[in-house]
């Protein structure tokens, strides 16, 4: 139902009552023809009545006149009746709780609820820090969803980037319902729900300018521009106010799919009035403008014409304006393409397919064919520009790829700058490459790679054409959420005291004046290793850190448990504490140790394998901390005999 339907009936439903209030009036002491047409003279003309008459008649009643009852005043029933539906609906108020994104880049996840109905803006992951052992990726805490499922009305998505999709299928298997999200981003979204088993509910797909009503809120698609095609703002009209949630964003004069940012939308919303803006902070301490993604174009044209061999451009997977602008290089330099990686593929299949990259016939061949061409005669399309060591930019430099191994005569091409912490693992790529002999083209100052964020002045620009009353910095490390905050402060849109700056599960709670912190929801981070999803915790991280630092030592040894004596052992394994050669004198110290720890327990009656594993734990702890100042796991084993 729009705005306009709802007026109408609030005032259907205003008028329904009024006519059965208007029966007991017609009700008078002694009923005459002459009466009832007074009475519906004045029900009908109540509000142009003057007061004089209606204080009148109610005299002529007190005074003992047995003429006509002062009509009921209906007009107040029916104001009555008119607000009652608005005062149910402003007596809830808007509730924003980011479940990731917040003091953190990656797993994005932002719940929008007001009364029954929730909105989930995105569902993304964010990659294992160095520390996290094992883990494969980080989804955020859904369990506040979870909870309230039945709430739940759909999902939608600003576009196609892993920290904004990754976990979607996650949330799909607890909570199925309708997925609205852009052309692209569908046939992304698609490939990872086959590879999860997931069957989605209703994938919707939109476009930048659609409007709808999901539950009590108003939907729309902005088109913005990123690092990817199709990415779009969301404004969500609430009962309380507009609510616009940027996206990842930067303003692009001169994109290369030539849609331009539609700063007419945001310029209307905010002549009409914003409550919140909720803007991507990502690039906030970098001053001046983003540089246009087409600005990339000529640098990438320049260093492969330059390339006298086989030229291996690595990027990331999903920046189809880059592959775009690649394949254009290959194409003018006369060279076949090759794509590998298994993300690579696909986005580059699911682009084709959906019209978003264009590539003439026969330029892109398989890995097999290469061998029929000389080196000048190809590209390699790869993953890797991040480290990962799985990739295949990775795998290449250390001679570890089934189907290329890197010559003196390579030049690679690196259109990525590192993500905060993936630096040391970008440097070893680099480094393994050139000590194999390829020329390696990186870094900023060869205007190789632009970033999809928006810098100090694109911020500014969204802050000026928004204009709105309270401002959620989001998208960000802590520090960039406040230095934001100062950056609409100093341009004076905004109140300091109107700049909410929070962390995940924080609740944003707002009404039609008002805007303040309230409350807090679960919120953390969901590891996901291998098929489990949570199972591995913080305490398991923390038994892998210390085998990792630490090493482990084994004590092996059997019991009679109806004595109580030690039949056979202790015997020591160890791993990755010493090397047991090396180390014969300090485990046989250790072994004569325990058995003198064990006899103990002998003499004391204590027959408790519990407590017996514990005395041996303690006992090899402090003896390997007083020879090595290191602590190694302890796992003492006890077999019955």
């Amino acid at each position: 139902m729009n705005i306009q339907e709802e007026r109408t009936t609030l005032t259907a439903t205003a008028g329904e009552g009024t006519q059965q209030r208007q029966r007991p009036t017609t009700r008078t002491r002694r009923t005459t023809g002459q009466n009832r047409r007074v009475t519906v003279k004045a029900e009908g003309d109540r509000e142009r009545a003057p007061r004089q008459r209606v204080q009148g008649e109610g005299t002529e009643r007190r005074q003992g006149n047995r003429g006509p009852r002062r009509p009921q005043r209906t007009n107040t029933s029916v104001e009555k009746q008119e607000q009652t539906p608005r005062t149910h609906v402003r007596k809830d108020k808007l509730q924003i709780i980011p479940l990731g994104g917040l003091g953190e880049i990656g797993k994005n996840m932002t719940i929008f609820q007001y009364g029954d109905d929730i909105v989930v803006l995105d569902a993304g992951l964010a990659f294992p820090e160095n520390d996290m052992l094992g883990v494969d990726i980080v989804i955020p805490d859904m369990t506040y969803l979870i909870e309230n499922k039945d709430k739940v009305r759909a999902v939608v998505i600003t576009h196609g980037h892993e920290d904004h999709i990754g976990s979607l299928a996650y949330l799909l298997k607890e909570i199925n319902v309708p997925v609205y999200a852009t052309n692209l981003v569908c046939g992304l979204i698609e490939g990872k729900l086959k590879e999860h088993h997931v069957k989605a509910k209703k994938l919707q797909i939109v476009k930048a300018g659609d409007e709808f009503k999901i539950g009590c809120f108003k939907v729309g698609f902005i088109q913005t521009n990123h690092s990817i095609p199709d990415a779009c703002a969301i404004f969500l009209e609430t009962p309380v106010g507009t609510v616009v949630h940027t996206g990842d964003f930067k303003v692009d004069q001169t994109p290369v799919d030539g849609k331009l940012m539609d700063v007419h939308k945001f310029a209307e919303l905010g002549n009409k009035g914003v409550l919140a803006l909720m803007s991507d902070s990502t690039n906030v301490e970098k001053p001046g403008f983003t540089p246009s993604e087409s600005s990339v174009g000529p640098a990438i044209m320049r260093a492969v014409a330059e390339a006298t061999g086989r030229v291996i451009l690595a990027t990331f997977a999903s920046n189809v304006s880059r592959l775009q602008q690649a394949i254009d290089a290959a194409v003018a330099t006369k060279r076949k393409v090759v794509v590998l990686g298994r993300s690579m593929v696909n986005v580059t299949e699911i682009a084709q397919e959906r019209g978003y990259l264009t590539v003439p016939e026969g330029t892109i061949i398989g890995d097999d064919e290469m061998n029929r061409y000389r080196a000048d005669e190809i590209m390699i399309l790869t993953t890797g520009s991040q480290g990962e060591p799985m990739a295949g930019l990775s795998r290449m430099s250390t001679n570890n790829h089934r189907t290329v191994e890197i010559t003196p005569n390579d030049t690679v091409i690196i259109s990525a700058t590192p993500i905060p912490g993936n630096e040391a693992a970008v440097g070893r790529t680099i480094d393994n490459l050139l000590r194999q002999g390829a020329h390696v083209v990186y870094g900023k100052d060869r205007g190789i790679h632009v970033s999809g964020h928006g810098s100090q002045e694109d911020l500014k620009t969204m802050l000026n054409l928004v204009r709105p009353k309270f401002f959620i910095p989001v998208h960000g490390e802590y520090r960039m959420l406040k230095k934001h905050g100062e950056l609409a402060v100093s341009m004076g849109i905004v109140k300091p005291s109107n700049v909410l700056v929070g962390d995940n599960g924080q609740i944003f709670e707002f009404t039609t004046r008002t805007g303040r912190l309230a409350g807090r929801v679960p919120a953390g981070k969901v590891f996901v290793d291998g098929l489990g999803v949570g199972d591995v915790g913080n305490i398991v991280i923390r038994d892998r850190q210390q085998l990792a630092q630490e090493g482990m030592v084994v004590v092996v040894m059997a019991m009679d448990r109806a004595s109580g004596t030690i039949v056979a052992g202790p015997d020591m394994l160890s791993r990755g504490f010493v090397y047991v050669r090396d180390a014969e004198e300090l485990l046989s110290e250790a072994q004569r140790r325990v058995d003198a720890a064990v006899e103990k327990c002998e003499m004391d009656h204590i027959k408790d394998w519990t407590t017996i594993k514990t005395v041996v734990r303690d006992t090899l702890g402090k003896f390997f901390y007083e020879k090595t100042r290191r602590r190694p796991m302890i796992l003492p084993i006890i077999q019955d005999v």
